[in-house]
């Protein structure tokens, strides 16, 4: 493995977390949390989809380099 596709992979299932993250932190109905915590909700939120882009655009251009 290249380290651009192993780079790739692993932004790609950061992305995937953050989504995760976001969206559970974005319908947390509990007491309220600690500020760091919700920021970190709110920016994992919004910066998910374009870690998920750059991850799947270097698996993809390891996949090129490589042929």
């Amino acid at each position: 493995m290249t380290t651009y596709r192993i780079i790739g992979i692993v932004l790609i299932v950061i992305g995937i977390g953050m989504l995760f993250l976001g969206a559970s932190l974005f319908t947390y109905q509990g007491p309220p949390l600690n500020p760091i915590v919700s920021e970190m909700g709110k920016y994992s939120f919004l910066w998910w989809f374009p870690t998920l882009i750059v991850g799947i655009l270097l698996t993809l251009i390891s996949k090129k380099k490589t042929k």
